[in-house]
């Protein structure tokens, strides 16, 4: 039957020479990267560090910070760490706790920093200018204990 079906069509020819995926083949090369996968979420990666050497901000430090910001998040927000009053407004409307705001706030920054957000970098930007918070409500970010 073969080669009747190349007679018919001697321009598909090359057909035969390509690999054949057959569904028990698929399922092999499936099961296979589900394997691999695993393996990769098995393995809990190191705390993240930038090339610097400082450490990227955690949930935990966040909230901490989140807790040591008064009234004046909003101005934090817009001054401090370069947020929108557009997206404070979102984080007000979807956050009826004072502290669950500064978190989302704070989390939000971390997500525009992405590499840049360490503990070091918040610190530096926490310590300064008007809006400044008190050492001791932040100084934990850049103690190394």
């Amino acid at each position: 039957k073969e080669p009747d079906l190349q007679n018919t069509f001697p321009m598909l020819d090359f057909v035969k020479d390509l690999d054949a995926h057959t569904h028990s083949s698929e399922k092999h090369i499936t099961s296979t990267k589900r394997k691999e996968v695993a393996k990769e979420l098995d393995v809990i990666p190191a705390k993240k560090t930038c090339s610097n050497g400082s450490r990227l901000v955690t949930e935990k430090q966040l909230m901490s910070v989140a807790r040591a910001i008064g009234r004046s998040w909003r101005e934090i927000g817009r001054r401090v760490l370069t947020i929108s009053s557009v997206k404070l407004e979102q984080i007000e409307e979807d956050h009826s706790l004072h502290v669950e705001r500064v978190f989302a706030m704070l989390r939000y920054w971390r997500k525009l920093q992405r590499d840049k957000a360490t503990a070091a970098h918040l610190h530096a930007l926490l310590s300064q200018g008007d809006e400044a918070l008190l050492p001791e409500d932040i100084d934990f970010l850049i103690n190394t204990d």
